[in-house]
């Protein structure tokens, strides 16, 4: 990674590594891909093909579900070229929050679209904890993508508010049906483009919201999200992760909870 890029990280909030996956793993994924949903879905399934005549909303469930735990999903979030880009942007000792996801986005299904966000408020993590965002096809303003706000993640946590009536207590994970942004977007957003082989890494802290998907091809996309051991302050919390922490219950730097919210029963 060159120097620029480490500015561009650093001032913006995100980077674009063009190319940087070898076509031979997004074929490993497709093809472990293809066999489960094969055996979910229908024989006819295909990772390459929009079939909406198959793919019911449970069937879709139980294939998202599996998603999770496919082992070539495992070994994309323990890719060496990805740990190593990470240490490149200051990651000093890369951990895994969680495991590996993949998003499959219908054309013209806006129903899981999330809006402006920042990771942290639901996944926690250290301070300078990233997100890795890999697509398998084009990602643009038609195929669907992500928009982010460069530079919004030097300002630490932004206002939020809790939007469900589920109960602040420790140990309670909260989701994005649970938490909302609760501000104004000023500032003009950036659309990210990108081909199969690019990687996106944008700092858990940086606002951002997805794009629907206009095309008429399903857009898959893998996450993987890397915090860090070694930043100060994240071993002595406990090392907090969305699946047992909040955010009510975990501090970060400048950042004062809503009192009227982490207070209520």
């Amino acid at each position: 990674m060159n120097t620029s890029q480490r500015a561009q990280y650093e001032e913006q909030g995100f980077v674009i590594l063009r190319q940087f996956l070898k076509p031979a793993l997004f074929q490993e994924i497709k093809d472990e891909i293809n066999q489960v949903g094969r055996f979910i879905v229908d024989p006819r399934f295909d990772f390459d093909t929009y079939q909406p005549e198959i793919m019911t909303p449970k069937k879709q469930s139980q294939l998202y579900d599996r998603l999770h735990y496919l082992p070539c999903l495992s070994r994309l979030s323990g890719n060496q070229d990805l740990l190593q880009a990470c240490r490149d942007l200051g990651i000093a000792q890369p951990v895994l929050m969680g495991c590996c996801n993949m998003r499959y986005d219908r054309p013209d299904d806006a129903r899981h679209l999330f809006d402006w966000h920042q990771d942290t408020i639901y996944l926690l993590g250290s301070v300078n904890a990233v997100t890795i965002w890999i697509p398998f096809g084009p990602v643009d303003a038609h195929h669907g993508t992500i928009q982010v706000i460069p530079g919004s993640h030097r300002a630490g946590i932004h206002p939020y508010r809790k939007v469900s009536d589920k109960p602040v207590e420790p140990h309670r994970q909260f989701l994005q049906r649970d938490l909302s942004f609760d501000g104004e977007i000023s500032e003009p957003p950036v659309t990210v483009e990108a081909l199969p082989g690019d990687v996106i890494i944008f700092k858990q802290m940086l606002l951002h919201r997805s794009l629907p998907n206009l095309s008429d091809k399903v857009r898959w996309t893998a996450q993987v999200r890397i915090s860090d051991l070694c930043e100060p302050g994240y071993l002595e919390a406990g090392c907090p992760n969305g699946d047992k922490h909040n955010i009510f219950f975990q501090s970060y730097p400048g950042f004062v909870h809503p009192e009227s919210v982490k207070h209520e029963n």
